[in-house]
């Protein structure tokens, strides 16, 4: 389990021919910015391997994010939208 407090991701994998993002108007940049300013996690409740993350994005729009987290903290984003 990684330490939330002290999370670094080394890496971000998106699948962009089958984009959620765009759906709810927000871009691959600004769910990746979210993991470099403050954020709160928490487990996914439908899904046991996914996780949910609330932060802002750096222009400070506050966001969900729908992420695994792969081997050697490899962030997969599913999805995401303003909250």
């Amino acid at each position: 389990m990684a330490n939330w407090q002290r999370f670094k991701p080394t890496d971000f994998e998106y699948d962009f021919d089958r984009d959620e993002l765009a759906a709810h108007r927000v871009t691959f940049e600004e769910a990746v910015e979210c993991f470099f300013s403050g954020f709160e996690v928490r487990r996914n409740k439908s899904y046991r391997d996914r996780y949910q993350l609330v932060g802002r994005s750096f222009g400070g729009r506050r966001l969900k994010i729908i992420f695994q987290l792969n081997p050697k903290n490899v962030v997969r984003i599913i999805t995401g939208w303003p909250i």
